[in-house]
């Protein structure tokens, strides 16, 4: 796989990460990661408020690396 075709894959992956930012149960923001530095991808992020899961350490880490600045807009 050339560098080019690897950029579209991780840039596909990005725009359709399934980490929700805000919770679908109470709206919040907050989220609670209780793991070591070193979690593995597939840790589950829960929401800080009511405890439902809002994705995976992978999933959020993806979405950090992103360069997607509409996610926030208004």
């Amino acid at each position: 796989m050339t560098i080019s075709k690897a950029a579209q894959v991780t840039q596909a992956s990005i725009r359709h990460s399934r980490f929700r930012i805000v919770c679908i149960n109470c709206d919040s923001l907050g989220i609670v990661f209780d793991c070591p530095e070193g979690a593995p991808p597939s840790t589950q992020i829960k929401c800080r408020h009511c405890g439902a899961p809002r994705g995976t350490l992978g999933e959020l880490r993806e979405l950090s690396c992103s360069d997607r600045r509409d996610l926030f807009e208004v």
